[in-house]
């Protein structure tokens, strides 16, 4: 486990103590940043955001600092996962900016909802209601079942992953059985590539040319590399992507190749709030930002996000003058029993109610935590690049801005398309499967 500690650290943890002292909201505000492996371009992120806040010319939009104390984990070692957490709580962090995966998710959401510490996370939301934890990721489960009703689709196959849990993989199945649907739900988070192949082959040979795929970005790149490999990507297939970055994902070969290839896209880079994050962006110096030489993943869209709702959220607390003072319980976070801060449930509420414009566009949430009216833009795939035919939302559905043949089901006019979609909808949790 590997603690960094920015230079600011000491003069922070002073301002802060003598801003506690004197009865006024610290100048200098604690926070956590929780970061697992394969995660540099969203800790570049999370870098940045700090970096322009802190030197922000607009002192009411900045009144404090933000000082971060940051791990990286190895989720793999429940330990290292506990230690890095209560590492952190001792410090007398407000809240903790943290990513996490199945392995290191129940561990982290049980320490907040002990303790009282916020957890806001651009990972994939949790099933169920816990307190305590923030959920930037919107969820794609409405966008995607209109989609799918969309196309009309009543046999096609699901490939899945078990990363994010199984509430995508619940919905297709309530849903197919609702509809009468045929599907075939194979979960490949054991595949390799060669395993990949022979699936495809197998699947082809069976005369199955629709495809719903929900994997994590690298198992969902190396798929459709096998696509192209041995030859599905060509006209009379259609790929349907889970995921909420279309254009983080490399399709240059699926330009030419004639395939359909759907997904759904969060960030919209023509917005002002994005073009102007970009021209900072591109001026990082990629040896020190490591991912920068790229344009930011929707994950690290969602990290720099996630420091605009901590900050507003501290406005918030500051405007209010709510004392979010640490002092007496940012001890021992394995006390027995547990001892949790007094102004958690201050700190969650104000984070709750953040209402602002960030490069994910309306970041709001609900009493759960959950991301609430958020868009997702809908785009094709042509052969010079995706573009633009729509957008998706809970109150309107899939509208479209150019010609309705542009999204029918019929082949002839979908060849050479893909397309992309953006949300705004409530998320409808449901008991999860019980995997037998």
């Amino acid at each position: 486990m590997r603690i960094i500690i920015f230079s600011w650290h000491f003069l922070g943890v002073y301002s802060a103590l003598w801003g506690l002292a004197t009865g006024a909201f610290p100048s200098s505000v604690q926070i956590g940043g929780l970061f697992i492996r394969n995660t540099d371009q969203e800790y570049t992120a999370f870098r940045l955001a700090i970096f322009l806040h802190n030197t922000s010319p607009n002192a009411t939009e900045a009144p404090f600092n933000l000082v971060p104390h940051v791990d990286n984990i190895e989720t793999a070692n429940s330990f290292a996962v506990t230690n890095a957490f209560c590492s952190q709580y001792s410090r007398g962090v407000f809240a903790i900016f943290g990513l996490y995966d199945k392995r290191s998710v129940n561990t982290l959401t049980s320490f907040c909802g002990a303790l009282h510490i916020s957890l806001v996370t651009p990972s994939f939301p949790t099933e169920g209601e816990g307190q305590f934890t923030l959920q930037l990721r919107p969820s794609i489960r409405g966008a995607l079942l209109s989609l799918l009703d969309h196309y009309d689709w009543s046999r096609f196959v699901f490939l899945y992953d078990t990363d994010r849990g199984y509430a995508i993989l619940q919905a297709i199945m309530e849903r197919a059985g609702q509809n009468g649907w045929q599907v075939s739900a194979i979960c490949v988070e054991s595949f390799n590539e060669a395993a990949y192949r022979r699936l495809l082959e197998d699947l082809d040979r069976r005369q199955e040319r629709k495809y719903v795929i929900d994997l994590e970005p690298e198992r969902l790149q190396s798929i459709l590399e096998q696509a192209v490999s041995v030859g599905k990507h060509v006209k009379g297939y259609h790929y349907i992507v889970a995921n909420l970055g279309f254009k983080d994902i490399s399709l240059e070969r699926f330009m030419h190749g004639g395939a359909n290839v759907t997904g759904f896209q969060l960030v919209d880079f023509s917005k002002p709030i994005v073009i102007k994050l970009m021209q900072r962006w591109n001026k990082l110096d990629q040896r020190e930002y490591p991912g920068s030489e790229s344009p930011p993943k929707y994950t690290s869209s969602l990290t720099y996000d996630g420091v605009l709702v901590m900050a507003e959220a501290f406005r918030t607390l500051r405007r209010q003058k709510i004392d979010i003072s640490r002092r007496g319980n940012a001890g021992d976070c394995l006390a027995n029993p547990a001892a949790p801060w007094n102004q958690g449930i201050d700190m969650e509420r104000a984070l709750k109610q953040v209402r602002i414009q960030g490069l994910t566009g309306n970041i709001q949430f609900d009493h759960y935590g959950r991301r609430v009216n958020y868009t997702m833009d809908v785009f094709e795939l042509k052969s010079n690049g995706p573009r633009k035919i729509g957008y998706w939302n809970d109150i309107d559905k899939l509208v479209l801005v150019q010609n309705e043949n542009a999204l029918s089901n019929d082949s002839s006019a979908m060849e050479n398309r893909t397309v992309v979609v953006t949300t705004i909808m409530p998320l409808v949790m449901r008991k999860p499967l019980q995997r037998h």
